[in-house]
């Protein structure tokens, strides 16, 4: 509780929450996952990337979108 501020029926994180989740967000992307197509690591952030690049391709009328599908 200690890291929200609670305001006219609303509940935001203050600035230290803030803080807590940009930098637990941030070490998150930068962990890496083992890609079963291209049989190496990569980092979320770089699968956010190219994600973002066959989300610009597919609305452009370039190709089809096929979402990266995660492996357990």
């Amino acid at each position: 509780e200690k890291h929200f501020d609670k305001k006219l029926n609303r509940c935001l994180l203050n600035q230290s929450g803030k803080q807590i989740f940009v930098k637990a967000i941030e070490e998150r992307l930068e962990e890496t996952i083992k890609h079963r197509s291209w049989n190496r690591s990569v980092s979320y952030r770089h699968l956010v990337r190219l994600e973002c690049y066959k989300l610009t391709k597919h609305l452009l009328g370039i190709e089809e979108y096929k979402p990266f599908k995660m492996y357990w």
